[in-house]
């Protein structure tokens, strides 16, 4: 698998480490996965503080459903014929993901009863994870009851690892104004971080577009 071109921009913009070698965490991971799992094709870690993830996908093993070729059901009736069958809503979720994965797992990492990452792998055959989860619960250190199958058969992850580095640009632009309101008021950093969000919020803009005020602030 390959670091998405997002990710590897991201972790040069990665300046706040609650995880020491964010590379080198996909590649255990990855080690691990493609052992127990070898139909994996691709898998994101999510850092759950800061919001960030970062993703390794084989490109040659998945694409878009429509780049495929795939024609669009309908998901209305889709919708009222499964409406009552849990093995239907995954046949329809299949149809809508991506070419290339037919199953996935998200299994959340638990510290001192805080969920910290949340690594979500995902397999080229529908039933790879079968019989397989416990195994990868106790080598990648992940909270059993917290996994979820097969709920991100379209790959939102991929999306979220392409917005990395915009999101991380934006939150030094906010930590930069933030040192700055501290500095020039007297102020922490954790009460200027307030003042902030409370600008953002009187401009009628939501907290994660704070880095619109702080564009402001600095200019």
């Amino acid at each position: 698998m390959e670091l998405l071109p997002q990710s590897r921009e991201a972790l040069d913009e990665y300046v706040t480490p609650s995880v020491d070698d964010v590379e080198g965490l996909l590649r255990v991971i990855e080690g691990w996965a493609v052992r127990a799992v070898p139909d994996c094709v691709a898998l994101s870690v999510t850092l759950l503080d800061e919001d960030i993830t970062f993703t390794l996908v084989d490109r040659a093993a998945t694409a878009p459903a429509d780049a495929a070729g795939d024609a669009p059901a309908s998901d209305e009736q889709h919708e009222e014929e499964y409406a009552l069958d849990e093995h239907g809503w995954a046949e329809m979720a299949r149809e809508r993901a991506f070419s290339g994965i037919a199953s996935t797992v998200s299994l959340p990492v638990v510290e001192h009863g805080r969920a910290v990452l949340n690594i979500d792998l995902y397999a080229s055959t529908a039933y790879a994870f079968h019989d397989r989860i416990d195994g990868l619960v106790e080598a990648l250190g992940a909270w059993q009851a917290g996994a979820v199958t097969n709920a991100d058969l379209g790959f939102d992850t991929l999306r979220r690892a392409e917005m990395a580095p915009e999101r991380l640009r934006e939150q030094r632009l906010v930590d930069v104004a933030v040192g700055l309101l501290a500095a020039r008021m007297a102020l922490t950093t954790e009460d200027a971080a307030v003042r902030l969000r409370e600008a953002a919020e009187r401009a009628g803009v939501a907290e994660s577009q704070a880095a619109c005020v702080a564009r402001v602030l600095l200019a």
